[in-house]
């Protein structure tokens, strides 16, 4: 019953809102979808040839950043650098198989972060390149199988290096690894929808990642001559050969692609006829998850975000494959869609993959964790034309890379260098980083990628010395010696010796673990400290017992030390 009151209707909104206090504001979810490989090859992105609906209609209820750049053009590294919040740097977040809890130490990643705010905190499918990065900040980890799944019985008979790059097979959509993470989420969705409580819900597709192995009715969606190489199917002029690489991940990893040049164009066309139908493939399965938010009408308390980990090349550069500083591997698709903001918005300026954590946190009404080294783009999706960022920063391996409004600029530990102008050259096909006309401005921005470095140097430092005086995380066991005093295999003289000891040491939490070698005959050296491997040659004076003192450490607690004895005959 409506009042026509106003002293009685003030009344009413003044106990609503001091109920709301007493009570608690409900903390909104967060659904975190992660796509692999994806490109900005999407509707909402301008092409109109790619069938894209989901994500398309996330775009429309959410803020499509055009601009939005990986830290490093490979899964693991890009990954990691997203979900800690931290710049990679020359010895950190390098490769695919980086494994973020053993590089970085003692904070809270973002789904740990939310987990330690109250979150029920579940990730399936691939969110770290491996299932057991930062484990502890799971409370349910579901990971369903191989992105390399082939159900056509000519291909699964084949060994892995002879298997195609793509599968058509007359399948269902669960038949693949990405139905069953759709099926996962949306039983979490519903989980959180009955209990109530706050839930970060992680949802990782593997497609487009290859091989692009699809239903067929999404390979049908497109008809295989329409489809064009690339413009620029050729190296760019004056780039330098490090900005070329050999696409290792596709060429000896499958059947059907030459060990050296380039693939046939008609290779090269069904390539890219697979990633599309596995875009659209995964987009079919995004939408099945937010289909779900619209059957629990939980649009009003979600907070969704979307985001490829990094571009890739279909082509273009003479390349395939993601691990190059060129636009095509470094800019990706992102989206966020959260309560109380417009849809359908976009905006151009620069932002990259490490504001992706303290946005989350702002969205969700998170203190902020003090190691964090993005910025929050809550203000762009207030104000999409606002100036957000006047450089974002790359790196690949020795590579370094500069994204501002107009340029591109990048170089290498061996001196190379390149440079684009975008708004002359939005493709990068021409290296102007010679021309005098550009010199005054390459310097410029080269010493923007200097006083980045400089920055993450010092931002690095303050938060090791905040991990010293106070550690983030808590209530971890140290690693334990199965025995504190132990005999490794025999050496003989002159001849090379190796062996291991990460057997040797139990570790309840599964923590990234380090090994060193603190005292003991010189022959003998930790050549692998995260798998604890000792290499060395003894000579006749080392013949004998040799004892030496090892240590392991989680990186959370001091380091325990054990006596480990080789003889040397």
């Amino acid at each position: 019953m409506f009042t026509k009151n106003p002293f009685l209707f003030f009344l009413c909104i003044c106990i609503l809102s001091l109920t709301q206090l007493c009570v608690g504001v409900t903390k909104p979810n967060v659904l975190f979808i992660s796509v692999d490989d994806l490109r900005p090859e999407l509707g909402c992105y301008g092409n109109s040839k790619i069938v894209s609906p989901g994500i398309d209609r996330l775009a429309s209820k959410g803020t499509l950043f055009k601009n939005a750049y990986c830290q490093v053009p490979v899964c693991g590294a890009s990954r990691a650098s997203l979900m800690t919040g931290l710049y990679p740097t020359a010895k950190r977040f390098l490769s695919y198989h980086t494994k973020a809890d053993t590089e970085v130490r003692a904070i809270y990643d973002l789904p740990g972060w939310f987990k330690e705010n109250g979150y029920t905190t579940i990730s399936n499918g691939k969110i770290y390149h491996q299932a057991n990065d930062f484990k502890k900040s799971w409370d349910v980890i579901n990971h369903p199988g191989t992105f390399r799944r082939y159900l056509l019985p000519e291909n699964k008979s084949l060994p892995n290096p002879q298997q195609p790059p793509f599968e058509k097979a007359d399948v269902s959509d669960d038949a693949y690894p990405d139905g069953e993470t759709a099926l996962a989420v949306i039983k979490n969705l519903e989980q959180a929808k009955e209990t109530g409580r706050p839930f970060f819900i992680a949802a990782g597709f593997s497609k487009p990642h290859l091989p692009f192995n699809a239903p067929s009715k999404y390979w049908d969606l497109y008809e295989a001559d329409s489809f064009e190489l690339p413009d620029n199917y050729y190296i760019p002029e004056g780039a330098p050969r490090e900005a070329i690489h050999n696409w290792g991940e596709l060429r000896g990893q499958y059947g059907m692609i030459p060990q050296k040049g380039p693939v046939s164009d008609a290779m090269a066309l069904q390539l890219i006829h697979g990633y599309y139908a596995s875009v659209s493939y995964a987009d079919a399965m995004i939408a099945r998850v937010l289909n779900a938010l619209d059957r629990l009408e939980m649009w009003d308390n979600t907070i969704v975000v979307l985001w490829g980990d990094h571009g890739w090349q279909l082509g273009e550069h003479s390349l395939w494959c993601k691990h190059a500083l060129f636009k095509t591997s470094l800019n990706a698709p992102l989206i966020i869609s959260a309560p109380n903001f417009n849809g359908s918005q976009k905006t151009e300026s620069l932002v990259e993959f490490v504001d992706i954590y303290p946005t989350l946190c702002e969205l969700a009404g998170l203190e902020l964790p003090t190691h964090l080294q993005g910025q929050s783009m809550r203000p762009l999706m207030q104000t999409p034309e606002l100036e957000f960022k006047s450089a974002i920063f790359s790196r690949y391996h020795s590579g370094e890379a500069i994204k501002t409004d107009q340029y591109s600029y990048a170089e290498w530990g061996s001196g190379s260098r390149m440079f684009y102008d975008h708004a002359l050259d939005p493709d990068e096909n021409v290296n102007r980083v010679n021309d005098p006309k550009y010199s005054a401005i390459v310097r410029e921005i080269k010493g923007l990628l200097v006083s980045h470095r400089e920055k993450v140097r010092k931002a690095d430092q303050a938060y090791a010395a905040y991990v010293a005086n106070s550690p983030m995380v808590l209530e971890n066991s140290a690693p334990k010696w199965n025995r504190t005093s132990f005999n490794q295999k025999n050496a003989t003289v002159g001849k090379a010796y190796s062996s291991y000891i990460n057997f040797r040491v139990t570790d309840l939490d599964e923590d990234g673990l380090t090994y060193a070698k603190i005292s003991g005959p010189a022959w003998l050296q930790m050549t692998n400290d995260q798998f604890g491997r000792l290499q060395g040659t003894p000579a006749s004076e080392d013949v004998g017992i040799n004892e030496f003192r090892v240590s392991v450490t989680d990186g959370y607690n001091p380091p325990v030390e054990a006596i480990m004895r080789v003889v040397v005959e």
